[in-house]
């Protein structure tokens, strides 16, 4: 611990010394087509090996951010751990993959896995840290103080880790404080591919939103460049080298009025469906982007297999994203409108949460959640913002609020409360923010949140479905619950309201789970008994999904009462009534399933 306190002391003396201030750290998340989804803290980051790069932080517009040796562990390496996975496709490579990196400001910047993979990897780092790189002389002789003074003050100026740093590009518009998440994309899954012997394009169109299409046939109008490339392949290796004449692909780009887009990429396609990416980036911010040669002739002869056109990156240390029978260049932009996701948590422990869940966090801007949620899953939120608790409205506890009043008074306070909260979610979306309302178990069986459904159209939501306690509770119990047909779910309310659903039911012998019906308890087991026996098997699970909570109590319908009476929980709980629910004698070995729980008379 002494040491701990040493080194903290040592960095904040260093950063007051160097004139450097950290903003606070975020969690970092690195979702989308990975097989195991991360989610780092700043600490854990700085526990990478890790290499050091200058950035001479100047924009395109002219403006100077200082420059920095910053320290960090290369995305390539973070990539590798998360492991790239495509799902289901057509087409295996991995060079059509886009990589969307976001801030915590929500400035998006497009990679592509390209240039990620295919150069070296101090390329492109995220930083952890950096120490400004001061000038060894003072300025006063050349410039006024009101010209060079701004100018230092840039290397002074607050930096929020993590950072993505583009150290190769000419300019460092591509560089992000606070990354909250890099996302791996997809864009076109289901796109055909067949490998063929014999491929030709007589013709490449460049075509995209907000751009004047152009379909091109051959290049005589376009100034001309010879380039001589090495064919290097993951698959084969060293294949020779080739003399290649056409034109560089900005030039033909200059004709569709490309606008300026950091998250925007370019996707060239070949007829038998081979395709690659490029960001927008790499075009037109890195040096290698002003090499990128669209051929027409290969050593001094027109291309015939695999022409009339190749596009060829020569600065790729692979020549996978070469494409040849260019047949498209289709410009895409990764922006995504702030959405609004419903995500459901798991019903208990930490553990319990899903990886999907845990992407659509990272992608999130701001929360809503309860305090619970927000505590247990404090590493998932990175420190962003909670807007509000949907639970501070619940209608039990606006009632215990207000006794005495009438259900009409209560539905009026609770319109109301959903009428401001839904107001202030409202205001991140329209300030392009993502909100993610966070929800107990599976957001889809009754949960908090379903108000919302009636301020936001269905197509701004997107619901994430969580382990529900049902599932929970159904491993718990070990049976066949099954066994006859149905399982049927249910509240308290749809049971009461509806004495024939019980009847169907039980004439089947099927298996019935109510949620959250403990209090109901009296009222429920008076009208199970009009139709089922009182010996029918009956189960009460308690706090399902949070270990060392959770209970399981087997008994009959007849025990129901008595058993719930005798337990310290009265309220989260799933009561089960039905035939399958008898525990059965293990043949093999004759152990009794579940033979640690109570069974109550």
């Amino acid at each position: 611990m002494r040491h701990k306190f040493v080194l903290l002391i040592s960095i904040v003396i260093w950063a007051f010394a160097s004139g450097v201030l950290f903003a606070a750290p975020s969690q970092l998340g690195i979702v989308g087509l990975v097989k195991q989804p991360l989610n780092l803290s700043l600490e854990d980051l700085s526990g990478f090996e890790a290499i050091n790069v200058q950035l001479n932080e100047v924009m395109q517009d002219g403006s100077f951010r200082g420059v920095f040796s910053y320290k960090g562990v290369p995305l390539k390496t973070l990539l590798e751990l998360a492991s790239i996975e495509k799902e289901e496709s057509a087409f295996n490579k991995k060079v059509d993959l886009a990589i969307l990196v976001r801030g915590e400001n929500g400035k998006e910047i497009a990679l592509s896995w390209g240039e990620v993979f295919y150069r070296n990897p101090g390329r492109i780092v995220i930083a952890t840290s950096a120490q400004p790189i001061m000038p060894k002389h003072s300025c006063a002789g050349c410039h006024t103080t009101e010209e060079y003074q701004p100018r230092m003050d840039q290397l002074k100026r607050s930096i929020s880790f993590p950072k993505l740093v583009v150290n190769s590009d000419t300019f460092a518009d591509r560089c992000l404080d606070g990354v909250t998440s890099i996302e791996v994309v997809d864009l076109k899954p289901r796109m055909p591919s067949q490998k063929s012997e014999k491929i030709f394009s007589k013709e490449f169109s460049i075509i995209g939103p907000d751009i004047k299409p152009k379909t091109i046939k051959k290049l005589s109008g376009f100034p001309k460049t010879k380039m001589t490339v090495k064919h290097i392949g993951e698959g084969k290796g060293f294949h020779g080298i080739d003399n290649y004449q056409g034109t560089y692909l900005k030039s033909l780009l200059e004709n569709v009025d490309v606008k300026p887009d950091l998250s925007q990429v370019f996707l060239a396609s070949a007829p038998d469906g081979y395709r690659t990416l490029f960001s927008y980036g790499e075009i037109y911010l890195d040096p290698a982007g002003d090499r990128m040669l669209v051929a027409d002739k290969i050593n001094n002869e027109d291309i015939e297999n695999g022409g009339k056109f190749v596009l060829v990156p020569p600065d790729d240390l692979m020549s996978d994203r070469d494409v040849k029978a260019l047949e498209k260049i289709e410009i895409i932009s990764l922006h995504r409108q702030p959405e609004l996701y419903v995500i459901g948590i798991g019903c208990g422990d930490t553990n319990l949460i899903t990886l999907e869940a845990i992407s659509y966090m990272a992608r999130a801007d701001v929360f809503v959640a309860p305090e619970d949620i927000t505590k247990r899953f404090q590493k998932y939120l990175g420190g962003k913002k909670v807007l509000l608790d949907i639970y501070e409205f619940a209608p039990p506890k606006v009632r215990k609020a207000n006794p005495g009043l009438s259900e009409d008074q209560i539905q009026g306070i609770l319109d109301q409360k959903h009428k401001e909260a839904a107001q202030k979610i409202r205001t991140e979306l329209d300030n392009k923010r993502t909100v993610a309302i966070l929800d107990y178990g599976d957001p889809t069986i009754w949960s908090g949140w379903s108000w919302a459904r009636d301020y936001f159209k269905a197509d701004r939501i997107e619901v994430i479905p969580g382990l529900s306690s049902f599932n929970v509770s159904n491993a718990m119990i070990s049976e066949r619950i099954g066994c006859n047909g149905n399982i049927v779910l249910a509240t308290p309310r749809g049971i009461k309201e509806n004495p024939d659903l019980i009847k169907a039911i039980a004439e089947k012998g099927e298996t019935m789970a109510i949620f959250m019906g403990l209090k109901d308890l009296p009222e429920l087991v008076s009208q199970f008994k009009i139709h089922y026996k009182t010996d029918t098997p009956a189960c009460l699970v308690y706090k399902s999904g949070y270990s060392g909570s959770e209970d399981l109590v087997q008994t009959t319908l007849d025990g129901l009462e008595h058993a719930a009476a005798q337990h310290p929980e009265k309220f989260l709980g799933l009561i089960y009534v039905g035939p399958c629910l008898e525990t059965k004698k293990d043949e093999c070995c004759g152990k009794q399933p579940g033979a640690g729980s109570p069974r109550l008379p």
